[in-house]
Order: structure tokens, then sequence, then C-alpha cells
């Protein structure tokens, strides 16, 4: 048996997330086909995480067992010919059988890009708000935010084996017209990203106070994050092991 971890950058317009679906198109269900027809039997891909419908990645990692060995170059450049454009592999890498994309994570980076100039090729690649923007507000919204272990309330509704995050690292980049908001830590609830965005855009246009932010966190109910930002701005950066 031999455990292959591929890197992969993939434009999630087109598809319905990461995970397979019955009636929907996903990037899992693309690249498992093209194994399936380079090693004649039946694939199943192990992600790091799963990507929402319309959600990017730069840096996804998958692994998948099999019975037979292929040189990874060979694993590579077939899927990368035959994969659609909007798909891509980085790197195809051996790596021993107990590495699991999913359980042997020890952490992940998100990006968020935001633009505040209408630009026809950001479309479907970055949230577009017309509206200005309080920067220091954002900074402080997104400080209240890292201090918290339990963020419930900035996640879906749904049952999670580890509820505390450790948030490492939050960065902003403002050159006036981009916003690009970097968030690194030890794992992720389901539209974490997107909701910790959301609610600190929503302060820094003066919809929601620094205030009501803390007892939205400090409530732990999914039902109180009312704010979700749109997929097309996030991006899956990095996975870290």
């Amino acid at each position: 048996m031999i455990n292959y971890k591929l890197t992969i950058k993939y434009i999630g317009t087109r598809y319905h997330g990461w995970q397979r679906q019955p009636k929907h198109i996903s990037i899992q269900q693309v690249i498992e086909e093209q194994l399936e027809k380079l090693f004649k039997q039946k694939i199943r891909l192990i992600a790091a995480g799963r990507t929402d419908a319309g959600v990017h990645a730069l840096g996804q990692v998958a692994n998948f067992k099999v019975n037979h060995h292929r040189k990874p170059e060979t694993i590579l450049n077939f899927l990368n010919a035959n994969l659609p454009r909007d798909i891509s592999i980085v790197s195809v890498e051996e790596v021993p059988l107990y590495f699991n994309a999913r359980f042997s994570a020890k952490g992940k980076s998100y990006l968020y890009k935001i633009h505040q100039f209408p630009d026809p090729f950001l479309y479907g690649f970055s949230w577009y708000i017309s509206k200005k923007l309080d920067i220091l507000k954002l900074n402080q919204a997104l400080e209240i935010i890292k201090q918290h272990k339990n963020l419930i309330s900035l996640a879906k509704k749904g049952d999670y084996l580890r509820e505390e995050i450790d948030i490492r690292e939050i960065r902003i980049k403002y050159d006036g017209v981009h916003i690009n908001i970097e968030i690194s830590a030890s794992h992720f609830l389901r539209n974490m990203v997107r909701k910790i965005v959301a609610h600190s855009v929503h302060v820094a246009l003066g919809s929601l106070s620094l205030q009501q932010l803390e007892e939205i966190i400090k409530a732990k109910d999914p039902a109180k994050g009312i704010y979700t930002a749109p997929p097309e701005g996030l991006y899956l950066k990095e996975v870290y092991y």
C-alpha cells in the first residue's frame, strides 16, 4: 500500500465545494475520476478540510492510498494534463501510511480578499464593498475576535470535535483599494472565516458596535452570528504539518 499526498490549487467558482455530492460536481469528484483512470481502481481522497461552493484554494492538501506504485512525477503530469484548467496539482509526494491530510494537520491559514473599487477582473475572486470601511475599526474587531478561544457564535451550527480555537495570527494588508485579511489558526469551524470577516466588516461599516460583537461571541450561539461574507473572497492558503 502506498500513500500519496497532493497539494492542490483551484478556482471554486464552477464547483459545489470540495466534497463529493450526489447531484452536483465537486473538486473531489473531478480529481478522483482522473486518479481512477490512472490507477484502474477506486480512489478516495481525504482532504485537509472541506471548502464550500465558490471558495478557492491556493494550497489544499489531500491524500489517497493505492495498492500499486506510480512515480510522483507521473501522477503530477497525468493529472495536470487531464484536469480542467481551473484545477491544478502543485506537487505529489509519497508519504508514510499514517499520514492523514485532515488529522495530521497542525494548523491552517485562510486568505480573504475585499476590494473597494469596481473591477471586473476581480469578479468571483474578491468581495466588492462600495461603502467606505473604517480600517481602524476593522482591526479592532479582528483583535477582539483573536482574544477569544470559543468562536461557536461565528460558525455554522454543527457538532464539532474541538470547539476551542487557537487563532495564531491575523494580518491585514490595505493599499487604499484592496484589503487582504489572512487568518492562521489551529483549525477552523465551518463558515468561521467568512463569519469573522463579515462581522468585522459590519463593525467597520458602523452597523455593528465592538460591544455588540463581544456580546455575540460570548453568547456561544451560532444563531447570534447572523453575518456571512460571500464565498468568492475566500482562499484556503496553506495547511501546516
